[in-house]
């Protein structure tokens, strides 16, 4: 039988399916903009029963690192009132609480959503060794995805890719989400492009990098 859920507890669910979320963030006040998604619509009572309803059901976890996993309604509030991500000090980190999905609630995640991982893409990016330029990194199980995600990248995001630093190869296995392992996947890494390299790509309508993040599963 297909899981049933409220919207609330959807949307908790939902929300750490690729990252962990500190659980003071839910009561953020530009909670929309750091997600960039519709935030939860609950008020504090409703979020604080919804969570520990997903707590008690074994589909979320919540553990701060000094003091280790959290499940009673005033672990939850104390937890909602940590420092938020603008006011709390890098060394204070271990003491945030985040939340995520448990192996239940992963499951019964991906029995309502209907994920297709083959064609799920993450895209990240860090700083060169030289500090100057920027690396893009790419992965999906599907290559021929992948090489249209990174067309698109190419074609609407002229900065993103210098086409002289591309490098392709294949990684086994790939850790998808922190929770989700696939057997394996293409990866596509990058340079930004400088000003003044030509921008090499077919010119044809693609879809924009944003639409190939919203089909990979039926419900986000």
């Amino acid at each position: 039988m297909e899981p049933r859920f409220t919207r609330g507890e959807y949307w908790l669910l939902e929300t750490v399916v690729e990252y962990q979320l500190r659980v003071c963030d839910l009561i953020y006040r530009d909670l929309e903009l750091l997600l960039n998604k519709r935030e939860h619509g609950l008020t504090r009572k409703s979020l604080i029963e919804t969570f520990h309803r997903l707590l008690s059901s074994g589909l979320i976890y919540a553990k701060n690192e000094t003091t280790g996993f959290i499940s009673t309604y005033q672990q939850i509030e104390l937890a909602l009132d940590e420092p938020k991500s603008k006011d709390f000090h890098p060394l204070d980190m271990e003491k945030i609480t985040y939340y995520g999905l448990t192996q239940e609630g992963s499951a019964q995640w991906e029995a309502f959503a209907a994920p297709d991982w083959q064609k799920y893409i993450d895209v990240t990016s860090r700083l060169a060794d030289n500090g100057k330029n920027i690396i893009w990194e790419v992965i999906c199980a599907d290559k021929a995805w992948l090489e249209e995600y990174f067309e698109s990248m190419c074609f609407y995001d002229w900065a993103e890719g210098s086409l002289a630093s591309v490098e392709w190869d294949y990684i086994v296995p790939w850790d998808a989400t922190y929770w989700k392992q696939l057997d394996g996947a293409h990866r596509v890494q990058f340079q930004e492009r400088a000003e003044n390299e030509e921008q090499d790509v077919v010119y044809y309508p693609l879809p924009k990098p944003g639409y190939f993040h919203t089909v990979w599963c039926a419900w986000r």
